[in-house]
């Protein structure tokens, strides 16, 4: 029987991080990233959550509050790891945590090109927001921000 448990991310959790969910992406760089995020988790504008699976990290997301919204971003889990509910597990804890705070709706943006993403969101009740175009990393992309209220 797997465990699956949601903890808040340390400093500690970026090489394992690195090598379950970003392994393209530089350890250095991840570290950095989880360094910004750990400090705005310390003035308690983030929230960020690493997923467990039997003592394995295979997961992250966090929640940032914003004055217009509670802004859920970095969702990711390792690919060996998708479709077994641990997304979901993550959207709804940080979800959760962002009804704590004065904003009216929690969002969440997702590339144009990821249909099974942007199908799982609508699943679990975000509606339609804006459309904004952002580099992703491979050029300008469109990004759709979905809604849902708190």
């Amino acid at each position: 029987m797997t465990t699956l448990s949601l903890r808040p991310l340390t400093l500690a959790d970026a090489e394992p991080l690195q090598i379950a969910c970003w392994p393209d992406a530089s350890p250095i760089l991840i570290a950095d990233v989880l360094a910004r995020t750990l400090a705005l988790v310390q003035i308690g504008r983030t929230v960020a959550l690493v997923a467990n699976l039997d003592g394995q990290i295979v997961g992250y997301g966090q929640v940032t509050r914003w004055p217009h919204a509670a802004e859920i971003s970095d969702l990711i889990v390792a690919s060996e790891y998708r479709s077994q509910g641990i997304g979901s597990t993550l959207i709804a804890a940080l979800i959760e945590s962002a009804r704590d705070w004065t904003v009216p709706v929690a969002e969440i943006g997702v590339a144009l090109s990821n249909p099974r993403a942007l199908a799982l969101y609508e699943r679990l009740g975000f509606g339609p927001g804006r459309i904004i175009e952002i580099d992703l990393g491979n050029g300008y992309e469109p990004v759709h921000y979905l809604i849902m209220p708190l």
